[in-house]
Protein backbone atom coordinates (compact mmCIF):
# COMPACT_ATOMS: atom_id res chain seq x y z
CA UNK A 1 0.00 0.00 0.00
CA UNK A 2 1.36 3.45 -0.91
CA UNK A 3 1.36 6.54 1.29
CA UNK A 4 -1.23 8.20 -0.92
CA UNK A 5 -3.54 5.18 -0.81
CA UNK A 6 -3.22 5.02 2.98
CA UNK A 7 -4.03 8.72 3.25
CA UNK A 8 -7.03 8.32 0.93
CA UNK A 9 -8.34 5.41 3.00
CA UNK A 10 -8.02 7.37 6.24
CA UNK A 11 -9.83 10.41 4.84
CA UNK A 12 -12.54 8.16 3.43
CA UNK A 13 -13.10 6.36 6.76
CA UNK A 14 -13.33 9.67 8.62
CA UNK A 15 -15.98 10.89 6.17
CA UNK A 16 -17.78 7.54 6.38
CA UNK A 17 -17.87 7.78 10.18
CA UNK A 18 -19.29 11.29 10.03
CA UNK A 19 -22.00 10.24 7.58
CA UNK A 20 -23.00 7.32 9.82
CA UNK A 21 -23.28 9.60 12.85
CA UNK A 22 -25.42 12.08 10.88
CA UNK A 23 -27.67 9.25 9.72
CA UNK A 24 -28.19 8.04 13.27
CA UNK A 25 -28.81 11.58 14.49
CA UNK A 26 -31.80 11.93 12.18
CA UNK A 27 -33.12 8.47 13.07
CA UNK A 28 -32.84 9.32 16.77
CA UNK A 29 -35.00 12.40 16.25
CA UNK A 30 -37.70 10.21 14.71
CA UNK A 31 -37.31 7.52 17.37
CA UNK A 32 -38.44 9.98 20.06
CA UNK A 33 -41.89 10.08 18.46
CA UNK A 34 -42.52 6.34 18.21
CA UNK A 35 -42.60 3.57 20.81
CA UNK A 36 -40.60 0.42 20.14
CA UNK A 37 -43.05 -1.58 22.27
CA UNK A 38 -45.84 -0.89 19.77
CA UNK A 39 -44.21 -3.22 17.24
CA UNK A 40 -44.09 -7.00 17.07
CA UNK A 41 -40.40 -7.12 16.09
CA UNK A 42 -37.35 -4.94 15.67
CA UNK A 43 -37.52 -5.42 11.90
CA UNK A 44 -41.00 -3.91 11.80
CA UNK A 45 -39.89 -1.05 14.05
CA UNK A 46 -36.84 -0.40 11.87
CA UNK A 47 -38.90 -0.22 8.68
CA UNK A 48 -41.30 2.34 10.19
CA UNK A 49 -38.44 4.33 11.72
CA UNK A 50 -36.61 4.63 8.42
CA UNK A 51 -39.80 5.42 6.51
CA UNK A 52 -40.51 8.34 8.83
CA UNK A 53 -36.88 9.47 8.72
CA UNK A 54 -37.09 9.54 4.92
CA UNK A 55 -39.54 12.42 5.24
CA UNK A 56 -36.85 14.59 6.80
CA UNK A 57 -34.84 16.71 4.38
CA UNK A 58 -31.34 15.37 3.84
CA UNK A 59 -31.94 11.88 5.22
CA UNK A 60 -31.99 10.11 1.87
CA UNK A 61 -28.89 11.97 0.73
CA UNK A 62 -26.94 10.92 3.83
CA UNK A 63 -28.28 7.38 3.60
CA UNK A 64 -27.13 7.24 -0.03
CA UNK A 65 -23.61 8.34 0.94
CA UNK A 66 -23.46 5.68 3.62
CA UNK A 67 -24.80 3.00 1.27
CA UNK A 68 -22.30 3.79 -1.48
CA UNK A 69 -19.42 3.85 1.00
CA UNK A 70 -20.13 0.60 2.83
CA UNK A 71 -18.38 -1.69 0.36
CA UNK A 72 -15.14 0.33 0.39
CA UNK A 73 -15.26 0.67 4.19
CA UNK A 74 -15.67 -3.09 4.46
CA UNK A 75 -12.73 -3.75 2.10
CA UNK A 76 -10.49 -1.40 4.07
CA UNK A 77 -11.44 -3.00 7.38
CA UNK A 78 -10.85 -6.53 6.08
CA UNK A 79 -7.49 -5.57 4.54
CA UNK A 80 -6.37 -4.07 7.86
CA UNK A 81 -7.55 -7.05 9.88
CA UNK A 82 -10.44 -5.37 11.72
CA UNK A 83 -13.20 -7.88 12.67
CA UNK A 84 -16.49 -6.61 11.25
CA UNK A 85 -18.71 -9.68 10.98
CA UNK A 86 -21.32 -10.84 13.47
CA UNK A 87 -22.72 -14.36 13.61
CA UNK A 88 -26.30 -14.53 14.85
CA UNK A 89 -27.85 -17.76 16.12
CA UNK A 90 -31.62 -18.05 16.61
CA UNK A 91 -33.11 -18.98 19.95
CA UNK A 92 -33.39 -22.80 20.22
CA UNK A 93 -37.09 -22.62 20.89
CA UNK A 94 -37.66 -20.56 17.74
CA UNK A 95 -35.19 -22.15 15.33
CA UNK A 96 -33.93 -20.83 12.03
CA UNK A 97 -30.68 -20.40 10.11
CA UNK A 98 -27.43 -19.00 11.45
CA UNK A 99 -26.96 -15.51 9.99
CA UNK A 100 -23.68 -13.75 9.27
CA UNK A 101 -23.78 -10.01 8.72
CA UNK A 102 -21.25 -7.22 8.42
CA UNK A 103 -21.41 -4.51 11.07
CA UNK A 104 -21.30 -1.92 8.32
CA UNK A 105 -24.29 -3.32 6.42
CA UNK A 106 -26.22 -3.40 9.69
CA UNK A 107 -26.10 0.41 9.63
CA UNK A 108 -28.81 0.33 6.96
CA UNK A 109 -30.68 -2.81 8.02
CA UNK A 110 -29.99 -5.36 10.73
CA UNK A 111 -31.04 -8.81 9.53
CA UNK A 112 -29.67 -10.74 12.52
CA UNK A 113 -32.01 -12.56 14.90
CA UNK A 114 -33.43 -10.07 17.36
CA UNK A 115 -31.28 -7.27 15.95
CA UNK A 116 -28.17 -8.33 17.85
CA UNK A 117 -25.78 -5.80 16.29
CA UNK A 118 -25.79 -2.82 18.61
CA UNK A 119 -24.71 0.65 17.53
CA UNK A 120 -21.78 0.54 19.93
CA UNK A 121 -20.44 -2.53 18.13
CA UNK A 122 -20.66 -0.65 14.84
CA UNK A 123 -19.01 2.46 16.32
CA UNK A 124 -16.19 0.33 17.70
CA UNK A 125 -15.62 -1.33 14.32
CA UNK A 126 -15.55 2.04 12.53
CA UNK A 127 -13.22 3.56 15.13
CA UNK A 128 -10.90 0.54 15.00
CA UNK A 129 -10.74 0.84 11.22
CA UNK A 130 -9.93 4.56 11.48
CA UNK A 131 -7.22 3.73 14.02
CA UNK A 132 -5.68 1.08 11.79
CA UNK A 133 -5.76 3.54 8.87
CA UNK A 134 -3.84 6.06 10.99
CA UNK A 135 -1.27 3.42 11.91
CA UNK A 136 -0.85 2.37 8.28
CA UNK A 137 -0.47 5.99 7.19
CA UNK A 138 2.27 6.50 9.79
CA UNK A 139 4.12 3.42 8.51
CA UNK A 140 3.83 4.52 4.89
CA UNK A 141 5.00 8.02 5.79
CA UNK A 142 8.17 6.63 7.37
CA UNK A 143 8.76 4.51 4.29
CA UNK A 144 8.25 7.50 2.03
CA UNK A 145 11.23 9.32 3.55
CA UNK A 146 13.41 6.21 3.99
CA UNK A 147 15.87 5.86 1.05
CA UNK A 148 16.59 2.23 1.99
CA UNK A 149 12.95 1.36 1.44
CA UNK A 150 13.07 2.76 -2.08
CA UNK A 151 16.30 0.87 -2.78
CA UNK A 152 14.57 -2.32 -1.68
CA UNK A 153 11.51 -1.56 -3.83
CA UNK A 154 13.70 -0.91 -6.88
CA UNK A 155 15.59 -4.16 -6.36
CA UNK A 156 12.34 -6.09 -5.88
CA UNK A 157 10.92 -4.58 -9.06
CA UNK A 158 13.98 -5.70 -11.03
CA UNK A 159 13.98 -9.18 -9.52
CA UNK A 160 10.27 -9.67 -10.27
CA UNK A 161 10.55 -8.90 -13.97
CA UNK A 162 10.66 -12.65 -14.80
CA UNK A 163 7.47 -13.13 -12.77
CA UNK A 164 5.77 -10.35 -14.73
CA UNK A 165 6.72 -12.11 -17.97
CA UNK A 166 5.33 -15.39 -16.66
CA UNK A 167 2.13 -13.66 -15.56
CA UNK A 168 1.71 -12.11 -19.02
CA UNK A 169 1.64 -15.63 -20.44
CA UNK A 170 -1.40 -16.42 -18.31
CA UNK A 171 0.35 -18.48 -15.65
CA UNK A 172 -0.53 -18.04 -11.97
CA UNK A 173 2.50 -16.13 -10.66
CA UNK A 174 1.63 -16.79 -7.02
CA UNK A 175 2.17 -20.51 -7.58
CA UNK A 176 5.64 -19.84 -8.98
CA UNK A 177 6.57 -17.54 -6.09
CA UNK A 178 5.53 -20.21 -3.59
CA UNK A 179 7.92 -22.76 -5.06
CA UNK A 180 11.64 -23.13 -5.55
CA UNK A 181 12.01 -20.49 -8.24
CA UNK A 182 10.48 -17.89 -5.96
CA UNK A 183 12.91 -18.78 -3.19
CA UNK A 184 15.84 -18.46 -5.58
CA UNK A 185 14.81 -14.95 -6.58
CA UNK A 186 14.36 -14.03 -2.92
CA UNK A 187 17.99 -15.04 -2.30
CA UNK A 188 19.09 -12.90 -5.24
CA UNK A 189 17.09 -10.01 -3.83
CA UNK A 190 18.80 -10.27 -0.44
CA UNK A 191 22.20 -10.61 -2.10
CA UNK A 192 21.77 -7.47 -4.18
CA UNK A 193 20.60 -5.48 -1.16
CA UNK A 194 23.65 -6.67 0.79
CA UNK A 195 25.92 -5.62 -2.08
CA UNK A 196 24.36 -2.15 -2.23
CA UNK A 197 24.61 -1.64 1.53
CA UNK A 198 28.25 -2.73 1.58
CA UNK A 199 29.09 -0.37 -1.28
CA UNK A 200 27.43 2.44 0.65
CA UNK A 201 29.81 1.78 3.53
CA UNK A 202 27.45 0.32 6.13
CA UNK A 203 28.97 -1.64 9.03
CA UNK A 204 28.07 -5.29 9.68
CA UNK A 205 25.88 -4.47 12.68
CA UNK A 206 24.01 -1.77 10.78
CA UNK A 207 23.41 -4.11 7.84
CA UNK A 208 21.96 -6.74 10.18
CA UNK A 209 19.56 -4.21 11.68
CA UNK A 210 18.51 -2.97 8.25
CA UNK A 211 17.83 -6.49 6.97
CA UNK A 212 15.77 -7.29 10.05
CA UNK A 213 13.62 -4.21 9.47
CA UNK A 214 13.21 -4.86 5.74
CA UNK A 215 12.44 -8.57 5.97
Amino acid sequence: MSYFQAKSDLNFMKDFKQNVLELWKIEDRVARDIDYNDFDSYSEYEVVLQALASQITGYQDIRSRVATGILRAERIAIRLGVPIEAVSCPAPIVGGPVISQSFFYAILRDFTHGAQIERQMIKDAVNQTVGECETRLSVEKRRLINPLYWIKELVVAIIRIPFMIIEASGFDVSKVEDHFLGRIFKLFEIGIILYVLIKLGFEKESIQQILIKLF
